[in-house]
């Protein structure tokens, strides 16, 4: 039974790794919706709330699965490097997009206002 645990230890690492940068994806999510909410500091705190419970649930699932309910620290340490890892690349990626979107978004509103506006002017001369 050792041996057997031992040769899968790198597969066991790479299911780890994965899952913890797929589940800063739950993290990524969260912000994209608490900014379509405005920023609510109660949407942010729920959706924070459950993004770490669906977290640590999907590291407790990882730990059953593949190392029997046996926490080991490398996999702890592995699985918050991989999500720490995934916020610092592909979501700021994400974040950086989101606000670029914004703010087209902001100016394509305001020049179709403006043009509104000069046709409701130019009707009523």
């Amino acid at each position: 039974m050792i041996l057997f645990e031992t040769l899968s230890q790198p597969l066991i690492l790479f299911f780890v790794i994965v899952s913890g940068f797929l589940s800063g994806l739950f993290f990524d999510v969260a912000y994209i919706i608490s900014f379509l909410c405005n920023d609510n500091k109660i949407v942010k705190n729920l959706l924070e709330f459950f993004s770490t419970v669906c977290t640590f649930f999907v590291l407790f699932l990882i730990n059953q699965k593949f190392l029997y309910g046996q926490f080991r620290l490398y996999v702890v340490l592995f699985f918050f490097l991989s999500l720490i890892f995934e916020q610092l690349s592909l979501g700021k990626l994400i974040a950086k997009t989101r606000n670029w979107c914004y703010h087209m978004f902001k100016k394509f509103s305001q020049r179709i206002v403006k043009l509104c506006k000069r046709r409701k002017n130019s009707k009523q001369h």
